[in-house]
């Protein structure tokens, strides 16, 4: 689990995110990593935030204009790609 693929969905909390810890505005730490792997987790608020499913796809990137950016065959990544993190749909009732 990385919190950083969480980060939108947190800020949008109030929290603050960094790559190790989750805290509030005020430095109060609300979750992070354990020596073994794992994570802990203090505010139940940040624990469903957590514990819902990350979607993440691949979209053709796009200029501030809207234009989608072309490879450049001279670089060894592919910069007319990119990935989108997005919620999952949720069901309706």
């Amino acid at each position: 689990m990385k919190f950083m693929d969480y980060k939108e969905a947190l800020e949008l909390g109030g929290y603050t995110v960094t790559v190790d810890h989750i805290t509030t505005r005020l430095g109060e730490v609300l979750a992070g990593f354990d020596p073994y792997g794992g994570y802990w987790v203090v505010d139940p608020a940040v624990q469903e935030i957590l514990s819902s499913p990350v979607v993440v796809e691949k979209v053709r990137s796009r200029t501030a204009a809207g234009h989608f950016v072309k490879d450049d065959p001279a670089t060894p990544q592919n910069e007319a790609w990119t990935t989108k993190i997005t919620k999952p749909a949720s069901k309706k009732r």
